[in-house]
């Protein structure tokens, strides 16, 4: 069987009709910014600015996103090289890949190293 934890975490972040999924709103990621800003990353009370998004959803979106200390700038040879090392030493383990690349997030780099085995692969 399920417990009471169990079923009241599904229903909050799965079953809800009033949930958000999907994209992001301009104006959502504004809140984000703002309720971060006023709060800090105490994540149960940034969702609670933004109606239908959960905690969960704002500290991934935010990490992942729309932190400020995310690089956005492209890929160098030298980063696809470190990338490629600890994909090699860690495997499927993102986070650990991502903290040997500072300011990329494990996301990126999963996309990044898939979007180069493409490129090898072609």
């Amino acid at each position: 069987g399920r417990n009471n934890k169990s079923c009241r975490k599904r229903w909050l972040h799965s079953l809800d009709p009033n949930l958000r999924k999907g994209r992001w709103t301009s104006e959502e990621d504004a809140a984000l910014l703002e309720s971060v800003k006023n709060v800090g990353t105490r994540w149960y009370e940034v969702a609670r600015a933004l109606p239908g998004r959960t905690d969960d959803q704002c500290a991934k979106h935010y990490k992942e996103a729309l932190d400020p200390s995310i690089r956005r700038d492209p890929w160098t040879r030298e980063e696809d090289v470190q990338l490629w090392s600890a994909f090699k030493e860690h495997g499927n383990k993102w986070h650990t890949v991502a903290s040997a690349l500072q300011g990329r997030p494990a996301i990126h780099c999963r996309n990044r190293l898939q979007s180069l085995q493409r490129t090898r692969a072609a």
